[in-house]
């Protein structure tokens, strides 16, 4: 117990010493199109860009930003906006989603689960007899 006690102090100590030593979470501002930023602190664009500011904003977008964010789909999808080849509502045709309701991927799953069961039963039944 006594020997517990004693490491508490020493790994606040080493936690502190850790975070003192992070960088910050947030990318460094300078230098980065307001696009970037503004995409990036918001999940969204909050302002309007020119397309030209788009396209610089994606040219010097971080490779981190690039990786581990949604800011080049979003800035992707609001320069294509702005070009005329993408309509608002439009989802822009990218990855995930699927041309099925999701009513009828349901539906086709269930069919798929009964049929499976009703397989097992028939060939136990075959084996059986």
């Amino acid at each position: 117990m006594g020997v517990r006690l004693r490491l508490v102090p020493i790994l606040v100590a080493v936690a502190l010493a850790g975070c003192a030593s992070l960088p910050a979470a947030a990318p460094a501002a300078a230098g980065l199109p307001a696009a970037d930023i503004d995409c990036n602190a918001n999940a969204r664009l909050t302002h309007q860009y020119t397309i030209a500011q788009l396209q610089q904003a994606l040219a010097q977008m971080p490779a981190d930003m690039r990786a581990y964010s949604d800011c080049p789909d979003v800035i992707r999808r609001q320069l294509l906006i702005q070009l005329g080849k993408l309509r608002v509502g439009d989802s822009g045709g990218g990855s995930g989603g699927s041309f099925l309701p999701v009513w009828l991927i349901v539906v086709l799953a269930l069919l798929a689960a009964g049929a499976s069961a009703f397989g097992v039963l028939a060939l136990r039944r075959r084996a059986s007899s």
